[in-house]
């Protein structure tokens, strides 16, 4: 599967794409030629809100309640690897269980579960999910309130299961779909590894064990990809110093719900044109011609049912 996508990348590079770096919200580069050339990769995503992209621009709606952007990340990366058919089935608050069982929604309906998503023919997966299960993520966001005890063991603990998990995910994903290369996705840097700021609403002393809470379920993350053969996409490395606290540089969202920029402590869709990057990388061994909205061709965009 690998060298399908990188026979697909030198295909158009050999049509005109250029090679560019990633982009802030400052520093856009021109927009790209279309070359309305398509590869043979059959593309599906999977994960949750870090994944879907809640309030980024406009939403998709099959189904409306998965808060799905058509910005995030899966898009920019279905556009620049011009796949030939293209599948998201990311949802906001999914865990791992939402998988492989129908989801309800913050809205109150229901999603089929997203490895239906999967089929022998697909190529490509990515999975950016973990971090709500046993409420870790909704733990670490308590943590940082004033007063609030942060149980950082129980916690630490939880995101230490999480890599079973996800290697169960992947070997799941994997029975059903062979040939396809998964790409487990990580969590970006939310909070400051050093310091604060009045965006966080917390001390320094406070986000310390938060933020090794969140560096061991990245951790889990690739523990689980290397147990079950899939790739990792580490945005830990890359996302230093683009924490709620980088201002301008900043790839996720501050406390505020900011509609069609990113719910609280989310990503932006900055951040997800960085994984997006990434992920190409780790795919292709290029760089992306970054663009900057997503627009993958319509034709190859699978709309799911709700």
């Amino acid at each position: 599967m690998r060298a399908s996508i990188l026979a697909a990348a030198l295909v158009l590079a050999a049509t005109g794409c250029s090679a560019g770096g990633a982009s802030s919200d400052d520093a856009l580069p021109d927009p790209v030629v279309d070359t309305e050339v398509t590869s043979t990769i059959d593309y599906v995503a999977m994960g949750d809100s870090f994944s879907a992209g809640p309030f980024i621009g406009t939403m998709r709606t099959d189904p409306e309640g998965c808060a799905r952007s058509r910005d995030n990340y899966p898009a920019f990366l279905a556009d620049w690897l011009d796949v030939a058919s293209y599948t998201d089935v990311t949802c906001s608050a999914a865990t791992t269980a939402d998988l492989y069982a129908p989801m309800t929604m913050f809205n109150g309906g229901t999603t089929g579960p997203q490895i239906d998503a999967v089929s022998a023919d697909t190529d490509l997966v990515t999975l950016g999910i973990g971090g709500n299960d046993f409420g870790i993520y909704d733990g670490l966001i308590r943590c940082q309130q004033a007063g609030a005890v942060c149980p950082v063991d129980q916690l630490g603990a939880d995101a230490r299961k999480v890599a079973g998990r996800v290697e169960q995910a992947v070997r799941r994903i994997t029975k059903v779909a062979p040939d396809a290369e998964v790409l487990v996705v990580g969590y970006p840097d939310i909070l400051p590894t050093e310091g604060t700021c009045n965006a966080v609403g917390a001390s320094a002393e406070v986000l310390g064990p938060v933020t090794e809470v969140a560096g061991l379920l990245n951790a889990s993350l690739r523990k689980g990809a290397k147990a079950a053969g899939a790739s990792y996409v580490d945005m830990e490395a890359v996302s230093a110093g683009h924490d709620v606290c980088a201002k301008g540089r900043a790839w996720v969202n501050g406390p505020r719900f900011r509609a069609g920029i990113a719910a609280p402590f989310h990503p932006k869709i900055n951040g997800m044109r960085a994984v997006a990057t990434e992920a190409f990388r780790q795919l292709t061994g290029e760089d992306p011609e970054v663009t900057e909205y997503a627009e993958p061709d319509p034709d190859v965009v699978v709309l799911n049912q709700s």
